[in-house]
């Protein structure tokens, strides 16, 4: 039908947007912020009146039914405890009941059993860590920086943030606190708890961009706008908002913010740590590599500064060359960057200018020889060096080695008079190394040089404010390429020995204010190299008012935490409220939870949205207050069956006549199979954990480690949340991956038997008390007959038992019959090391020689009894095609020869290579299950150079045309696998559990 009338735009009651061209002017702001439900205060609106009055007793209800009635509709019934209480434990904590849990709530007849439950479960630490995973979700949380050159890519500390959030959500944190530490925490009067510091992870945690600075400070704009406001900024960077009234000034406002705020070099330490033996050894380890890097700065300073000294007659050149920039590189210069060199000019030029200001003893006469013109400059010079007075109370005076120097040289442009003064100042150098080196040992180093004017001179390059001095802050930047690679690589080994030691004390990923706040810019196309006019640090207009003032205290950080956590804000409540319906129903009451603009979903309660707003704030921003109230209402407790007269109505339960049936997120569903299996680790907090690696963690997910750079492909298959990105909801897909996890991991086939094998299954006789533990523990219920009877079937039917045969590639060697053309006997190769296999740990070895096999190729024995055989199986009957070449890539010796030869058919081929190489392909061989194809290589006349290269590709084309199988040699090549082991039939059955809809999917 809507086909039929045109496709029209579908109408809502949402306000119109402003026109694109005015948007982000003052008009379409003040007509945003007037009309746009997301814009407007949140006023706690009248409860409706409805007819349903079974529904009138609790607020969300009547609301949710004022909606249902409105388009006739009716809510479902109420959910049978165990759903009930099994929804409860997911949504609240991400683990299911137990069947003592369950039966407990069932024989509970008193009016508040369900809210007992409810603040059993919320008063769980387990709670802390299921919402903590929420919120970092929308921290954008990660382990690593993501690519960084070369960087340590782990953040050592990032756990510290994690830990904050979930123990910040046990605490009951309001809400608005919770935003404020996580912004500004560092500004806050903490005392001597400074745990709190750890929640600015929430802006230092993200991506780094290869240390793009305007990009982490777009990623802090983004979790910021997004993560607590549901504005998205991004679009500003470059050009006012093209839909919603965000002008390109309050964006740059906002990096103004962040820009103005720096990460410490050493991050500051929460937490006393504990004094043992482990601690002392990590505090000397550290000790010991910060030691390294600073005698390394140091002696790399000290060679820095002496190679500016050296080449002053070098550097005094380009001082005096108006249009030199630098030392160009024709200079060479050992440690000194092209920074450096740029900057050691203009430092010389300033210190010589500064020395101009006043008659000088040792730079008075460059400044007047400066003055002369270059034509006729050496005459001029000359009678102006011959007219220099040394005496000591000469007006003005000067240093005689300067005008010993200068007549010396004779110069005849200023670029001579350069020359002239960096060589008298080596030599000056030179001198006072030499008394340095003179001084005895144990005695007091030398104030200065003896001779007055010498020391005069020394001072140019030794006193404290010289052209050659580079502070320690300086120095990176003064340095070369290879001395900064040589420092990266020693602090990688103290960020990488801090990041996997366990005994490293927390810290606290945190920012302060600069001392000097930064006085933003737009920038036009988001270009720095473009800067438009100057903008105030201040907080969006479509919030604060058009025209608002600036922040006034340091950056601004403080100033816009308060006016995000503000209660008059009208949407930080909206947001946060909207994200825990979300989590609660599978859907938000507005669809979209970080856009609240013009182009995000208008909510479908708009009146619910800010009943709940409103109430959250009234009672202290708490969220686990706001879950009490949601999870007592019927709205929440309706059964997730089907009606289809209802469907018909409302096919997307928009107006929630029944819950939404939600399938387990990775976290929950892992935690969920180690729950059952009895191998939970309940453990909080600490530093992350490798998820995916044998031995597996039972520890909780949330405490894995997330790599953003190498995301685990587990993760990407079970719609894991990028960390790349505030994500505020995860997509949902369904693809055969998530079912053939369950199948076929090591992980869940792990769980699967720890399942089976726990004491109380174990305990169980009788093959029908087997099946009712596994029911009880795994579903928290009794088996149902039909259930019991099938599963009975399955674990009494005596088990076919498969042959379990060899891998398709073998590698060994054996003895070649070059008469009869046939493989006589095949022996696997003992030992496997670096990827060859080969006869022992020696080569050659004692008995084998240099018999070996690798993926490429290898090397034959001596002889036609020692040749060498990488042999294939064939694993269905079909037709073979083989594509290889033989090669032989020495010069010298006499080649080698290779035979492919059936176990059914003798020798398909035989070619020969010497120097070079030659095809080895084959069309069309039939192939039967479990026939063998050998390629083998023997030495002909003897084994000298004969390294060879051979790794075939077969492709077999079954028999009934089903498939088309590809194996290629140097892709399969493995070392020593061990044959799986195979699944008991209680095993096999305890796994099928794990692997319905009911255990991965709430009601």
């Amino acid at each position: 039908e809507w086909v039929k009338q045109g496709a029209p735009f579908p109408k809502t009651q949402q306000a119109a947007a402003p026109g694109l061209g005015e948007l982000a002017t003052p008009a379409g702001i003040n007509r945003a912020r007037a009309e746009h439900w997301a814009f407007q205060p949140i006023q706690r609106p009248p409860l409706p009146t409805i007819q349903n009055r079974s529904w009138g007793e609790h607020e969300i209800d009547r609301f949710v039914a004022a909606r249902l009635e409105a388009h006739d509709l009716s809510p479902s019934p109420p959910a049978d405890r165990r759903t009930l209480l099994r929804r409860a434990a997911f949504d609240l904590v991400g683990l299911p009941p137990t069947m003592e849990e369950v039966a407990a709530f069932e024989n509970d007849q008193s009016e508040n059993a369900f809210a007992k439950v409810i603040d059993r479960l919320l008063a769980s630490p387990a709670y802390g860590e299921r919402w903590g995973r929420h919120w970092l979700d929308v921290a954008r949380y990660a382990d690593s920086k993501g690519y960084v050159f070369t960087e340590e890519r782990k953040y050592p500390y990032s756990y510290t943030y994690r830990d904050y959030v979930i123990r910040a959500f046990n605490e009951d944190l309001p809400f608005n606190q919770f935003i404020i530490e996580q912004l500004a925490a560092d500004q806050l009067p903490l005392g001597d708890n400074k745990r709190a510091l750890a929640a600015m992870g929430f802006l230092t945690v993200g991506r780094r961009f290869g240390n793009n600075q305007m990009d982490i400070i777009d990623d802090r704009i983004d979790v910021v706008s997004r993560g607590l406001l549901g504005l998205s900024a991004g679009c500003a960077r470059c050009h006012d908002h093209k839909y919603d009234p965000i002008p390109t000034d309050d964006y740059y406002s906002l990096s103004g913010i962040f820009a103005s705020s720096v990460e410490p070099g050493e991050l500051p330490q929460i937490g006393e740590p504990v004094a043992n033996e482990a601690y002392q050894q990590y505090e000397r380890e550290l000790a010991r590599l910060n030691g390294e890097i600073d005698k390394y700065i140091t002696e790399q300073l000290v060679a820095l500064i002496d190679e500016l000294r050296t080449h002053s007659p070098d550097i005094l050149p380009f001082v005096v060359d108006k249009d030199a920039k630098g030392v160009p590189d024709t200079v060479k210069l050992a440690v000194a960057s092209d920074e450096a060199r740029r900057e050691i000019v203009n430092r010389w030029r300033a210190y010589l200018a500064e020395k101009g200001t006043a008659p000088h003893p040792v730079f008075g006469p460059w400044h007047e020889l400066q003055k002369l013109p270059s034509e006729g400059f050496g005459p001029a010079a000359q009678a102006l060096i011959d007219n220099l007075h040394v005496e000591p109370d000469a007006q003005p005076r000067t240093n005689p080695h300067v005008k010993a120097a200068l007549s010396a040289a004779a110069p005849q442009s200023m670029r001579d008079v350069a020359v002239a003064y960096g060589k008298l100042l080596v030599e000056i150098k030179n001198q006072w190394t030499k008394l340095l080196m003179e001084t005895p040992a144990g005695t007091a180093a030398p104030g200065g040089l003896a001779d007055p004017a010498a020391e005069e001179l020394r001072q140019v390059l030794y006193a404290e404010k010289n052209p050659t001095a580079v502070t320690r802050e300086e120095f990176r930047r003064f340095v070369n390429r290879a001395v900064r690679d040589k420092l990266t690589e020693k602090n990688r080994a103290v960020a990488t020995f801090q990041a996997n030691s366990p005994a490293a004390p927390p810290r606290a990923m945190v920012m302060y204010d600069a001392p000097q706040p930064t006085q933003p810019h737009v920038l036009i196309r988001g270009n720095p190299g473009r800067p438009g006019k100057q903008v105030p640090r201040r907080f969006f207009q479509v919030v604060s008012g058009v025209d608002s003032p600036g922040f006034q205290k340091g950056s601004g950080r403080l100033e816009l935490a308060q006016a995000i956590a503000s209660p008059s804000n009208p949407l930080t409540a909206r947001v946060i409220v909207n994200r825990v319906w979300m989590h609660h129903f599978g859907k938000g009451l507005v669809g979209t939870p970080s856009d609240f603009g013009f182009r995000g979903s208008p909510p479908s309660h708009p009146e619910l949205l800010d009943y709940l707003a409103s109430v959250f704030i009234e009672e202290g921003w708490s969220i686990k207050k706001l879950h009490r109230r949601i999870l007592l209402s019927k709205t929440w407790q309706q059964a997730s069956a089907d009606r289809p007269e209802a469907r018909k109505i409302d096919p997307e339960n928009q107006w929630l006549w029944r819950m939404n049936r939600q399938r387990l997120e990775y976290e929950p569903m892992r935690d969920a199979l180690l729950f059952v299996a009895g191998r939970l680790d309940m453990t909080s907090g600490g530093k992350a954990v490798d998820l995916f690696s044998k031995p597996f963690t039972t520890r909780r997910a949330v405490y894995g480690f997330i790599d953003r750079q190498d995301l685990p492909g587990t993760f990407r298959v079970f719609d894991f949340a990028s960390p790349d990105v505030s994500t505020p909801m995860r997509p949902q897909t369904t693809v055969p991956q998530q079912a053939l996890f369950g199948m076929n991991s090591a992980f869940a086939v792990e769980q699967a038997r720890a399942l089976a094998a726990r004491p109380e299954v174990a305990a169980a006789t009788a093959t029908q008390e087997k099946i009712r533990r596994l029911y009880q523990l795994t579903f928290g219920r009794e088996p149902e007959p039909a259930e019991l009877a099938v599963g009975t079937q399955f674990l009494e039917t005596p088990q076919s038992h498969e042959r379990l045969l060899p891998s398709v590639w073998q590698y060994g060697y054996g003895e070649f019959d070059l008469v009869a053309n046939q493989v006589r006997e095949f022996t696997p190769f003992p030992y496997f090391q670096d990827g060859v296999w080969r006869g022992g740990p020696q080569l050659p070895d004692p008995n084998l020689g240099w018999l070996l096999l690798n993926a490429q190729g290898g090397h034959p024995g001596s002889h036609s009894k020692l040749t060498v055989i990488r042999r294939w199986r064939a694993k269905r009957a079909g037709v073979v095609k083989v594509v290889a070449t033989l090669s032989h890539a020495s010069e010298m010796g006499d080649g080698i020869r290779g035979h492919i030869v059936s176990s059914r058919r003798g020798q398909l081929g035989e070619w020969t290579a010497q120097h070079g190489q030659v095809e080895t392909n084959l069309e069309q061989v039939e192939v039967e299950e479990g026939d063998l194809l050998d390629f083998v290589v023997d030495c002909r006349a003897n084994e000298s150079y004969d390294g060879f290269g051979w790794a075939p590709t077969i492709e077999l084309v079954a028999q009934d045309g089903s498939a088309t199988l590809r194996y290629e040699a140097a892709v399969d090549f493995r070392g020593p696998q061990p044959l799986p082991q195979k699944l008991s039939v209680l095993e096999q059955y305890a796994q099928a559990l794990l692997l319905t809809n009911e255990f991965v999917f709430v009601d």
